[in-house]
């Protein structure tokens, strides 16, 4: 999953504005232990996939609360205070330079969600 999650960087390939890697990172890791495992799956399946939905939501409502939105664009806003296109090479050195001077980077949204998953997982 970490391999097939590393273009997710970024709001996708950098594009900053699709949703941000880490939450669909999280809903990737959600859907792996909360979805059904066989192609054809059982009415009790189906069933059981339909109650995890609740899960997806709530893990959509946390991040929205502590990221300001789900893209790219909206988590860098609130963590960062503007608008930064990863894409572009000079807007991307200014965001690291605004990281620097505040101590963090995106990783903190990866490892704060990366713990609401496996609190919710477990």
């Amino acid at each position: 999953m970490l391999a097939a999650a590393i273009a997710l960087a970024g709001g996708g390939a950098r594009s900053t504005l699709g949703s941000c890697g880490a939450y669909s990172g999280g809903l990737m890791a959600l859907s792996a232990k909360l979805s059904p495992r066989t192609e054809e799956p059982t009415k009790e399946q189906i069933a059981e996939l339909e109650k995890s939905k609740a899960r997806f939501y709530e893990f959509r409502d946390w991040f929205v609360s502590e990221f300001g939105g789900v893209s790219c664009s909206e988590a860098i806003h609130k963590l960062f205070g503007g608008y930064y296109n990863q894409a572009d090479e000079e807007s991307r050195k200014a965001l690291k330079k605004v990281q620097e001077q505040l101590g963090f980077n995106c990783q903190v949204v990866t490892a704060k969600t990366a713990v609401k998953i496996a609190e919710m997982i477990l």
